[in-house]
């Protein structure tokens, strides 16, 4: 099984976007971005030039897919058709992205907020629009293409329990003996739920995201960040090959909360970056 990571924060974007190949070539949450504003300040030139060259390896990736998968509707994990500068989206991108694709989205009917049920009828009729397309809801589902086996989650929180922010799903892939489950959105996990199916799917890898630290007062707790450092913990304690990036490193507490797990004996998580082997970018 080949992981590729395409688009990441410790890249200098907002996404979990990876590439997998089993004996078909899978593209995972296929969206970028960047913040119109973080910190009150607009996007920096690195930033602006991390989002064009994230652009550009999906869209190359893309071709050498044949199976997308989106865990739900927010910008930074799928392509709109809309023009948008801060996603580097457009109508002809989207089209060169999803045409001739098997894709697996997330049930827009169910466990779905007002924004997310929103983006996710817009996207589902545009994509009416391309070619060859085949389209499945995946929440709770499994699959075996060739000899791949890919299994969906049933619909998680995104983040804390009932948080207003919605539903995403995590997809399993398993070939060749390996499992790897990428977890888009859990955020640490902070809900036991989250926790209780990642552990219950014992991947050999596993991606998630971590918790939004620069959130904490906000919309975050000290007692949510907490939970989401011991879900973690327990995570790092059963899958030998943990990847933690997404929300946790859009500030750099982030790698000083890698840092911290690090000390945990026998654990080794990284940023997604490190895959690359490049170092994570400074947030």
């Amino acid at each position: 099984m080949k992981i590729v990571p395409l688009a990441f924060e410790s890249l200098g974007v907002r996404s979990m976007c990876t590439f997998v190949q089993t004996d078909q070539e899978i593209l995972i949450d296929p969206g970028t971005s960047v913040a119109p504003k973080r910190f009150k300040l607009p996007p920096s030139l690195e930033e602006i030039t991390a989002l064009k060259e994230s652009r550009k390896k999906i869209i190359e990736y893309s071709k050498k897919s044949n199976i997308i998968t989106i865990s739900h509707y927010h910008h930074d994990h799928f392509t709109p058709f809309e023009s948008n500068k801060f996603l580097e989206s457009s109508s002809k991108i989207a089209y060169e992205i999803y045409s001739g694709k098997k894709i697996f989205l997330k049930n827009p009917d169910s466990n779905i907020n007002k924004n997310q049920s929103s983006r996710a009828k817009k996207l589902l009729k545009n994509l009416k629009n391309v070619d060859d397309t085949e389209i499945t809801y995946s929440d709770n589902q499994e699959f075996q293409i060739g000899e791949t086996k890919i299994k969906f989650s049933p619909a998680l929180h995104h983040g804390s329990d009932y948080s207003h922010l919605g539903y995403i799903v995590a997809v399993s892939i398993t070939f060749n003996g390996e499992k790897l489950l990428h977890a888009s959105d859990v955020q640490g996990p902070i809900s036991d739920m989250a926790l209780e199916y990642i552990l219950n799917e014992n991947p050999d890898r596993i991606i998630l995201s971590g918790p939004p630290l620069y959130l904490l007062g906000y919309a975050l707790s000290h007692e949510d960040i907490t939970k989401a450092r011991a879900n973690l913990e327990k995570i790092c304690q059963k899958i030998p090959h943990v990847v933690v990036d997404h929300h946790l490193l859009r500030t750099k507490k982030g790698l000083e909360f890698i840092n911290d797990i690090n000390e945990m004996e026998n654990v080794d998580v990284i940023p997604a970056s490190c895959i690359l082997q490049k170092k994570a970018i400074d947030s």
